[in-house]
């Protein structure tokens, strides 16, 4: 038989997990014929296997054993009576032997002798059999590890993958070559076959290679687990990467290194000023000396700063012995254009680069399961993290570039370096931080005397203007070879007025023809804006079609991230009128439009690598929004409402499509370019434009649609939008709807599009069988709606029967079963139906333990609930008994720090407190308070509900001075780190109220609970819930205050409202109803 070949080719990387396992395959075929038989005529023959699969293999020796098998079932039984009549006389057989040998020995030795192979030929078979069954389930997981590691997930696991490929390769050549006998076994003849196995017995001949076969899938199950344990430590990294939303810096890092003409920008990187910066060893007592840890670098528009920075990045990376984070904001970018960006991107280098990196990424992690959010949401929980992180690096230099593309105010620009600076000087020496900016550092900021400043002079650059204009010449073919090329030069350099993007926009313009070198040498534009407007005036007498650059540039400035070319082009078909998706021609190059575009309105437009398009620059957008400036024609007036509106109405259109009424799959959704976009940036452009009744009347039509509550589907179900945060979009809605909309129907539309989609969403499901999948899931998306905004009523009307269905449909341990169990407890609780609730979580806790265990975070959940119940029906001490064992499991499967631990602690100090074991509930509390702000810091939200509880300890024991001064602690942090608007501010401003009240200082509590009142009434709805409380509570400090009608009817309202929306039977409302007979009476 001839020699295999390989019929793959093994330097190309697979192209699926698929090709990955015939590689693996056709390299064990080249391991077995190489190194595992010598023998020519026993190496593989491709004719016979085609495919080189396992299958075709185990196929082959199937074959032959199961021919084996058919012809012995013809003679087994003529066989077994022989052997059986053998058997029977061999006793006698071997007496006559021993008295007549030379008669009788060599045909009993024949009969013996052929008993013994028969029975070896038997076995043999038989354990081939059992083996080829072990094999094949071997095999089949080992094909899978080499289709689920078919490329290594990160350079760290690149030794392990090897390892286990090649542990792969030998792994299926053992395989093969077990095979291989065993079918050449089976396919011998019976005397030969007879022969073979008692020559050569199974332990003999085959065993060998099984043990081989079984030591390699050891070691491909310890590489499994290895890649495994790296792939779980990947999968942490990414979702840390996708909690602080991370921009990408490094592919605009390599861009910028790569446009730098070399030998530029030494004039600042052999400074003295700089080396002393990168290398010095510095602490407070150098800044007399005019040199500290903190650079101010700065520059007018277009002098080359963001190619200087990344240059000191260069050479901050071949310096060595620091960690070198960068970050380049950008203007365009809602990823890059924020100072909270700056943080989230600050903490996420730190976690990439520092050789901490482990440590670091679990200490994001326990922040992003302690905040309990899709993404970082709160900007004082990014400053501990990165306070912490800084404190444990011995070197580390930070380059913020662009810190005027940052849309901020200046006093919060101030406020952000003074705390970066902070944060810095932990490490005194070791970490340096550089900002390069338009914006002149002020002497009233905060510590701005911290800081060495250093402004780029046009001489500085002179130099470095006249190389790059010198290269850039030498380069084109038109300007290297004319007459006045040395003239052109010198006019560059000198009327540049240290501009590089002056220069270089100059040049392109030259080489592309659009200016007469004569006229440049004459009477060039003056500076940027000059620059940008003549190119503006040539770009309107454009053949492409004035109009359709003209909404280019507005899709561009208006984009909240960079837009991609198939996207931009999408977006331009939409506004020239496209209206279904099937007729926009996406054959060929999806992106070929959008980079037809870009390329006629260049200079102004550049095509990034990452696939994107951006402004050229961000002064080109300064010029673009300028009132002062001459028009050039009514096409290229812009307003940033204008362009705004523009883009609002391209989203609105294109999520119109017929197309997007169905429920996309995750493998469509890519087709349609422009979904993610509109999808997330619909509400963000909406409410930036002003007054704008078109933008207002289309959304109310989209809103009426099935597409549009598919829009806010795809928003929480696609893209993981809280309802938190889907509040606050609606809640940006409701603050711009009132000047936009045409009537109150459409204000009330626009302004609570959250039920009104849900209700649509109802509406549209209503028709199909009440078991349907879809209608369960829009009663379940409304009842959630309404338990949110406080309607628990409606809620628990559908949840009820949401749970009924489902019970009978899928059984009541289906997870969905059980999620609207809960969900049902849940509104059952808030309408103080205790013992209803009670009822079902006990099912869903027995049904947890049962099948999830005890210590099973659900099934801990379900305890915690259950153990509100008891305590919200004074039954203290059976939640304390519950309390005290999730507590006891918490600490001893998650730790003492954790934050389910201390929310466990937190619950068990609420028993004490309702029990008036003020003492053992402080106790508690002051644990959860210390443990929180040791590792979450002060500002983190359970550490300011442990201070919360706390205060509460010291008001119920009359401690009301100390109560008062932590909630005014409490109060002042909540308002600066979540603003005063957010539900947690709330509370602690009602707390706050009820010790003035307590105090009788009525007036001081009469005051803050107004001010309470107008922004629940504004945020939460005038039938919310808290708002009605709130309503109570400033009721009585009327009372107090001797405002007698007053109080009574603004308990009227109270009364009224709490009947209408939470019943009038709910606890709350009877309670009101006897506060309001007794005050009448009185």
């Amino acid at each position: 038989m001839p020699l295999l070949h390989f019929r793959f080719a093994p330097a190309l990387p697979p192209r699926d997990p698929h090709d990955q396992v015939l590689a693996s395959w056709s390299k064990a075929i080249d391991l077995f014929n190489s190194n595992l038989t010598k023998d020519e005529t026993k190496k593989v023959d491709l004719t016979r296997f085609p495919r080189a699969e396992f299958m075709d293999f185990l196929s082959a020796a199937n074959t032959a054993k199961e021919s084996v098998e058919r012809k012995r079932h013809t003679w087994r039984k003529s066989l077994q009576n022989v052997f059986w009549h053998i058997n029977r006389y061999a006793v006698v057989g071997d007496i006559i032997v021993q008295h007549h040998a030379e008669y009788t020995s060599l045909v009993w030795g024949a009969f013996r002798f052929l008993l013994l192979f028969a029975v070896e030929e038997h076995n043999s078979s038989e354990e081939l059999s059992k083996a080829l069954e072990t094999i094949i389930q071997i095999v089949f997981r080992a094909e899978e590890y080499a289709k689920l590691f078919s490329t290594p997930s990160t350079s760290s696991t690149d030794r392990v993958f090897e390892s286990l490929h090649e542990n792969l390769v030998r792994l299926f050549a053992e395989v093969l070559n077990f095979l291989i006998r065993t079918t050449r076994f089976f396919e011998k003849t019976t005397l030969s076959r007879f022969a073979s196995a008692g020559m050569s017995p199974f332990s003999t001949k085959f065993q060998s290679i099984l043990n081989r076969i079984e030591d390699y899938e050891r070691n491909v199950e310890k590489n499994k687990s290895l890649l495994e344990s790296e792939a779980r430590k990947t999968q942490r990294e990414y979702e840390n990467g996708v909690w602080l939303e991370h921009a990408d810096f490094e592919t605009h890092l390599h861009e910028l290194q790569q446009v730098h003409i070399s030998g530029t920008c030494q004039w600042f990187l052999k400074s003295q000023l700089y080396l002393e910066w990168r290398d010095s060893i510095l602490n407070f007592s150098a800044i007399s000396s005019g040199t500290s840890n903190f650079l101010w670098i700065q520059g007018k528009p277009g002098c080359g700063k963001s190619v200087l920075a990344s240059e000191i990045i260069r050479d901050l990376h071949s310096s060595g012995g620091s960690i070198a984070l960068y970050v380049f904001c950008k203007h365009d970018d809602e990823g890059k254009n924020t100072l909270k960006s700056i943080l989230r991107n600050l903490v996420f280098e730190m976690m990439e680069w520092s050789p901490l990196k482990e440590a670091f990424h679990r200490l994001v992690l326990n922040a992003r399961l302690s905040e309990k959010s899709q993404y970082a949401q709160s900007i004082e929980f990014l400053w501990n993290i990165f306070t912490e992180m800084i404190g444990k690096t011995d070197v580390v230099h930070c380059i913020i570039d662009g810190l005027d593309e940052c849309q901020s105010s200046e006093s919060e620009r101030a406020s952000f370096l003074s705390r970066l600076t902070k944060i810095f000087n932990q490490r005194i020496s070791g970490a340096k931080l550089a900002v390069i900016s338009q914006l002149h550092l002020s002497e009233s900021e905060n510590h701005s005397n911290f800081w060495t400043k250093y402004f780029i002079e046009p001489s500085s650059i002179q130099d470095d203007i006249e190389l790059l204009a010198t290269t850039q010449i030498e380069r084109s073919k038109v300007l290297k070879i004319h007459p006045e090329k040395d003239s052109l030069l010198e006019k560059l350099v000198l009327r540049s007025n240290g501009m590089i993007l002056w220069t270089e926009l100059m040049i392109k313009e030259l080489e592309a023809g659009h200016w007469n070198i004569q006229n440049v040498l004459e009477k060039p534009p003056e500076g940027l804006f000059e620059m940008w407007r003549s190119i503006l005036q040539r770009i309107s007498h454009a053949r492409f079609g004035t109009e359709k650059l003209s909404r280019t540039l507005q899709l561009v400035l208006a984009a909240a991230r960079p837009l991609s070319h198939e996207e931009l082009a999408l977006g331009l078909a939409v506004a020239q009128g496209l209206r279904r998706h099937e007729d926009y021609d996406t054959r060929g190059d999806a992106t070929a439009e959008g980079r037809l575009v870009v390329q006629e309105l260049s200079p102004l437009l550049t095509s990034m690598q990452d696939n994107t398009v951006q402004l050229s620059h961000s002064s080109l957008k300064d010029y673009l929004f300028y009132q002062g400036a001459p028009p050039i024609s009514r096409y290229f007036n812009f307003n940033e409402q204008d362009v705004h509106a523009q883009m609002s109405t391209v989203l609105i259109d294109y999520m119109s499509f017929l197309s997007f009424q169905a429920t996309l799959t995750e493998q469509l959704r890519p087709k349609y370019f422009l979904l993610e976009y509109a999808t997330r940036w619909l509400v963000y452009h909406s409410t930036r434009t002003g007054i704008s009744t078109r933008v207002a009347e289309r959304l109310v039509i989209f809103f009426g649609s099935v597409q549009g509550w598919k829009w806010l589907q795809r928003l929480s179900d696609v893209y993981g939008i809280s309802f938190g945060q889907l509040q606050l979009l609606q809640s940006d809605m409701a603050s711009w709807a009132p000047s936009s909309c045409f009537n109150d129907q459409s204000v009330y539309r626009v302004s609570n599009f959250l039920l009104i989609l849900a209700q649509n969403r109802y509406e549209t499901m209503k028709s199909l069988p009440n078991d349907d999948p879809s209608l369960l899931d829009s009663m379940d998306n409304l009842g959630t709606t309404f338990d949110h905004l406080g309607r628990w009523k409606e809620a628990v009307e559908l949840q009820m029967q949401v749970v009924e269905i489902r019970k009978r449909v899928l059984g009541i341990e289906h997870p969905k079963t059980l999620d609207s169990m809960h969900s049902l407890a849940l509104n059952f609780h808030h309408q103080a139906r205790y013992k209803e609730s009670e009822k079902l979580n006990m099912q869903i806790l027995e049904i947890g333990t049962r099948v999830l265990g005890v210590e099973h975070p659900n099934t801990l959940n379900s305890m915690h609930n259950l153990a509100l119940d008891f305590h919200e029906q004074a039954r203290y001490k059976e939640s304390e008994k519950l309390n005290t064992q999730i507590l006891e499991i918490s600490r001893r499967v998650l730790g003492v720090g954790h934050p389910k631990t201390l929310d466990s602690m937190h619950n068990l100090a609420l028993d004490f407190h309702q029990q008036a074991r003020y003492e053992e509930s402080e106790k508690l509390n002051m644990q959860v308070l210390e443990i929180s702000t040791r590792v979450l810091g002060v500002e983190h939200p359970n550490t300011l509900s442990s201070m919360h509880n706390l205060a509460l300890d010291f008001h119920e024991q009359a401690r009301y001075k100390e109560s008062e001064k932590l909630n005014m602690q409490i109060l002042e942090i909540k308002t600066r780190v979540l603003g005063v608007e957010h539900p947690n501010t709330l509370s602690s401003m009602h707390i706050l109220a009820m010790d003035f009240h307590t105090q009788a200082r009525y007036k001081e509590s009469e005051k803050l609970n107004t001010q309470i009142l107008e922004i629940r009434t504004k945020v939460q709805g005038a039938e919310h819930p808290h708002t009605l409380t709130t309503m109570s509570n400033l009721a009585w400090n009327y009372r107090e205050l001797g405002r007698r009608n007053d109080a009574i009817e603004l308990l009227e309202k109270v009364v009224d409202l709490r009947s209408k929306t939470i019943g009038p039977d709910h606890p709350l409302t009877l309670r009101s109803i006897s506060r309001l007979n007794a005050w009448s009476s009185t």
